[in-house]
């Protein structure tokens, strides 16, 4: 059961927006864990942190998926630190042995971010264990799709580690921001699924991949659970429109009515740029999603 509690790394990107947006959360004590590692632009960060904090020895690496934003830097980590082992999906054990299709996939649909973020470097198979073959005193690991087929939440000592499974969370210090990670192909009812799971869970502390912690689970996935279907809804009146472009048409109306997006007036013009962006990607998926349904 972990004592100290959990810290954040922030590992800025070498690309415009991504200065704070990805971060490894750290649990010290008494077994090592770092949730996500990042992308391999940002290990050589990321190892320097952990050991100016007297980190020398790390026990397991959590994966909440293997996206190359949080699994990238997997394999440049683990030879830093050779006790350690990464808990993963099953599913995505294959894609970090042989991350080639995973580079190509995520060349396509990143492009220039991407190549930022660094090449994905094979990954031991001693070095991985699938998530269903791995226990450890206090530690629930809970199938969550939605964002990726193969994402994992981690319920441990009280706190949950929600990976993007409860969408993208950016405090501020007057309320926050939340959207949806939800890219093409994308699957509603196992998203909702996934936060019902969640929900089912004692009020606890919740940890964001994208970025920060809130210290009410309950409270802040019922509103994520509220987000989905109030962007599903903008999606298809946008799509009956016939608006000449659909998905710029749901993120404006978004951007007005959505209250948990009304921080991205504060944002400045590059993370606003970033979140455009993600936001497209993100409605894309509710559009296919609605398309495969008629």
């Amino acid at each position: 059961m972990p004592n100290d509690p959990p810290f954040l790394i922030e590992l800025p990107q070498p690309f415009p927006g991504l200065e704070r947006f990805i971060g490894a959360w750290v649990l010290p004590a008494p077994t090592t864990i770092v949730v996500d590692v990042g992308p391999k632009s940002s290990i050589q960060r990321l190892i320097q942190a952990l050991k100016a904090r007297g980190l020398e020895r790390i026990d397991y690496v959590f994966l909440s998926h293997i996206h190359i934003d949080h699994a990238g830097g997997l394999g440049p980590f683990l030879a830093e630190f050779p006790l350690a082992k990464a808990v993963c999906h099953a599913q995505g054990r294959k894609h970090l042995l042989d991350p080639g299709k995973l580079w190509e996939g995520s060349l396509k649909t990143l492009k220039e971010m991407a190549q930022a973020y660094g090449p994905i470097d094979p990954v031991p198979e001693d070095r991985l264990i699938g998530h269903a073959d791995f226990s450890l005193p206090g530690l629930t690991i809970l199938e969550t799709p939605g964002h990726a087929p193969h994402h994992l939440s981690f319920d441990y000592g009280g706190k949950l580690f929600a990976g993007e499974g409860a969408g993208i969370y950016l405090p501020f210090w007057e309320g926050l921001y939340l959207r949806p990670p939800t890219p093409p192909r994308f699957f509603f009812d196992q998203a909702v699924a996934s936060v019902d799971q969640m929900l089912a869970l004692a009020d606890r502390p919740i940890f964001f991949a994208h970025l920060g912690a809130f210290p009410h689970s309950r409270e802040i996935l019922g509103e994520y659970r509220k987000q989905l279907y109030r962007w599903l809804d903008a999606t298809r009146k946008a799509l009956e429109s016939h608006s000449a472009d659909p998905l710029e048409a749901s993120a404006e109306a978004l951007l007005k009515q959505d209250p948990c997006l009304k921080n991205f007036r504060l944002m400045d013009e590059k993370t606003q740029q970033r979140e455009r962006t993600f936001m497209q990607n993100s409605l894309a998926g509710f559009a296919g999603y609605l398309r495969e349904q008629s």
